[in-house]
C-alpha cells in the first residue's frame, strides 16, 4: 500500500490542491477548509507509512502556501501557519482575531 501512494502521492497532492483552490474561488472556504484537514490528514496517514514522503513536501510546499493564503483570506483568518515535523507530520492552522 505504501509504495502505491508513493508512486501516486504527487498526483492526489495536485489534484486535491485544485480542488482546495477552485472551492476557495467559488466562495466555498469551509468545503474547501474541510478538503484542507482531509488532504493534511492523507498525507500524515501515507508518512506514517513511509516517511520519505514528508521530504516531497519541496515539490508541493509554494501551492501549498498559495492554496492556505487565498483560504484563509476567504475566512477572515488574520494568519495561517504550516509545519511539518515526526512524528506529528504536517499541520496547518488558520489564526483569527478575537474581538
Amino acid at each position: 500500500m505504501a509504495q502505491v501512494i508513493n508512486k501516486n502521492i504527487d498526483q492526489l497532492i495536485e489534484k486535491e490542491l485544485g480542488r482546495i483552490e477552485k472551492l476557495t474561488e467559488e466562495d466555498k472556504p469551509d468545503f474547501a477548509f474541510v478538503a484542507m484537514l482531509l488532504l493534511t490528514s492523507f498525507i500524515n496517514a501515507a508518512a506514517a507509512k513511509l516517511p520519505s514522503i514528508i521530504c516531497s513536501l519541496e515539490k508541493w510546499i509554494k501551492k501549498l502556501k498559495s492554496a492556505v493564503n487565498s483560504l484563509a483570506k476567504k475566512m477572515g483568518a488574520n494568519g495561517f501557519s504550516i509545519s511539518a515535523g515526526l512524528p506529528a507530520g504536517l499541520s496547518v492552522g488558520l489564526s483569527f482575531p478575537i474581538s
